[in-house]
């Protein structure tokens, strides 16, 4: 038995619904269809019967809805098709938007390839026209140059002077031949004008009413003197001006030219003519007023812009030939001189702009010195505006020692403070004395001092160097001075003598009242060491007890500890300002760095003790210590 195969069905025939795939079969091609009957048995004998065919079917349905077959199909009869339609315009209706999308996009990404086709096409009119533009001039200017000294040149002077007119125009109404002025391409049922071409030099008008007219006049002669014949009107004559017209049915060329041209200009205009006939046949045929497919028109009309002379083939004289040359000579000397001397004008203002910006550079360079505005002069001084700190070189200075002149630049200054490094070191040496013992060192705002010198000096310098511009620290620890060092370990001995108090008595212990005596005599010695120097000495006591007894007692007894010390020392008839502070037993000896007291008995010898704390000064601070702990 054959091998089961799908039933198919109108709906498998019709599109794919799966998401993604687009339809290619529309389902309007299956509604006329009768349904299927869902009879099981039927449908079984029709897969018996019909399973070639239905194979067929579902391979058909396949390659229908398949889009790379699609395409394969429609290419192979793309060109037959348009082929077969290439009389329908609704065919270009429908491909032109396409095709004018392609060709500016194309030509947008491409434009040197567009460049490289059209350039063999349109460089040889392009350069004929010039060419011939250029000869009809030099033409021109050689005819008046050789009439302009002759005796006929002087005549014709003298007749432009009587008549008013141009020389120019003298000499071309006595030495021209003929000049084709203007040439026009004419539909000659509509009478549009499809190509109009003008000589370079000739006044214009409008080419379709010219057309117009034209076209009533050859209707007017026609209509009156040529009624019942079939002739047309072959020339006008206007005055200086004539104006020959070869006509056909479908176009007809007007050319208006002034003078006589030779027997054989009508020919020519004439096969001319029937070439562009043929040439325009089709666009010619199906007219409707667009003039675009005649753009290549000028190309056939270009080569009748003719200008001749009467004496083109005379022989010159010598002095003909050597004028026009001796003209030529001047005029290229006289443009070698002047591009000499402008590239010689150019160098030096070049030059001058040079020297002048490096006067700036100069002055920018220059601390203390910070250029806000300039104004350029080509022949004179440029004004400078700059900001200038009182320490800063003067800007004349500055440019003189450059070599320039005083009056090259007139220099405006405003006051302001620099923070620039050497400016700030020269504020910083003007305000303080430095000793030749002492060096000093500024970087980024830290002003640093190394050497010896006396303490008084080193106080006042670095209480001085804080209130400056420009200085943000003061590093004096690399200045000493050999009385600061007895000082220093007079302190030291002072604030490090340990005392201690018997248990309620404001009384130092027996073997302890001898350091107390020491430490008063120390401090009787410094305060005359340092008044000596111009410092001050200040003290402050602090008075400490344990934790025996009732909180309020222990502040009494550490307060008394501290009057004791006071005794003593105004005894031995010193001055030294004393602050006492009686701290109770807040502050036991040993005391953790968490606040908290060390394991200790509560009758702690240690905690009953006094801390003395000295501090130097100068009078005139505020009372800053300058021995910073």
């Amino acid at each position: 038995m054959a091998e089961k195969s799908s039933v198919c069905s109108p709906e498998d025939l019709a599109p794919s619904a799966r998401e993604g795939e687009a339809p290619s079969i529309s389902p309007d091609l299956w509604n006329d269809l009768p349904e299927i009957p869902n009879d099981e048995e039927l449908q079984r004998l029709r897969e018996l019967l019909f399973q070639r065919e239905l194979a067929i079917i579902q391979r058909l349905k396949d390659s229908l809805n398949d889009p790379r077959q699609n395409a394969k199909r429609v290419s192979e009869v793309v060109a037959e098709a348009l082929l077969l339609r290439g009389d329908d315009n609704r065919l270009n209706t429908a491909l032109e938007p396409a095709v004018n999308a392609i060709l500016k996009t194309s030509l947008n990404r491409h434009q040197s390839d567009f460049v490289g086709v059209l350039f063999p096409l349109m460089g040889p009119s392009i350069r004929k026209s010039i060419a011939e533009t250029f000869r009809s001039m030099l033409e021109g200017f050689s005819k008046s140059l050789e009439m302009s000294f002759s005796w006929k040149g002087l005549r014709w002077r003298l007749e432009a002077l009587r008549t008013g007119k141009p020389f120019s125009e003298i000499v071309l109404l006595h030495t021209l031949a003929y000049r084709v002025e203007q040439l026009f391409f004419i539909h000659s049922e509509t009478g549009l004008v499809l190509s109009h071409l003008t000589n370079g030099g000739v006044g214009t008008q409008d080419a379709d009413m010219v057309s117009a007219m034209l076209t009533a006049i050859q209707d007017f002669v026609r209509d009156c003197f040529a009624s019942g014949s079939e002739g047309e009107l072959e020339s006008l004559h206007l005055g200086d001006f004539t104006i020959i017209i070869e006509k056909y049915s479908k176009a007809y060329l007007a050319c208006v030219l002034r003078g006589t041209p030779p027997s054989d200009f009508r020919e020519g205009l004439r096969a001319t003519l029937e070439t562009m006939l043929i040439e325009f046949a089709e666009p010619l045929e199906s007219f409707s007023g667009d003039t675009a497919p005649f753009t290549g028109a000028a190309r056939h009309l270009e080569p009748f812009l003719i200008t001749r002379y009467q004496d083109e083939g005379q022989k010159l004289p010598w002095w003909g030939k050597a004028l026009p040359l001796l003209a030529v000579l001047v005029l290229a000397g006289g443009i070698g001189t002047f591009s000499y001397h402008a590239r010689e004008l150019r160098q030096q203002q070049a030059a001058h702009m040079s020297f002048m910006q490096a006067g700036l550079d100069f002055l920018r360079k220059e601390p203390g010195l910070t250029l806000t505005h300039v104004s350029q002069a080509a022949n004179g001084p440029w004004e400078v505006m700059l900001l200038k700190d009182d320490l800063a070189k003067a800007p004349g200075d500055v440019l003189q020692a450059q070599g320039f002149q005083p009056d090259a630049f007139l220099v405006e200054t405003i006051p302001y403070i620099s923070y620039d490094p050497s400016i700030v070191a020269r504020r910083v040496k003007n305000a303080i004395d430095l000793p030749p013992t002492v060096t000093m060192h500024f970087s980024q705002g830290m002003l640093t001092f190394t050497g010896t010198a006396p303490l008084a000096w080193i106080a006042g310098a670095k209480e001085t160097a804080r209130t400056l511009p420009g200085v943000k620290q003061v590093d004096m620890s690399g200045v000493k001075d050999p009385l600061l060092d007895r000082i220093t370990a007079m302190i030291k001995s002072i604030e490090s003598a340990d005392i201690e108090f018997p248990l309620g008595k404001a009384i130092p212990v027996a073997t302890d009242i001898s350091k107390l005596a020491a430490a008063v005599d120390t401090l009787v010695e410094l305060e005359k060491l340092v008044s000596g120097i111009g410092f001050t000495l200040s003290l402050t006591i602090y008075g400490h007890a344990d934790a025996t007894g009732l909180e309020t007692r222990n502040y009494e007894i550490s307060q008394d500890r501290t009057r004791t010390v006071a005794a003593m020392l105004y005894a031995r008839g010193s001055s030294i300002p004393i602050a006492m502070y009686g701290m109770g037993s807040q502050y036991p000896k040993g005391e953790k760095p968490n606040g908290q007291a060390a394991s200790a008995p509560k009758e702690d010898q240690a905690s009953r003790r006094i801390e003395l704390r000295v501090h130097i000064a100068r009078p005139a601070t505020s009372g800053v210590d300058i021995f910073t702990r």
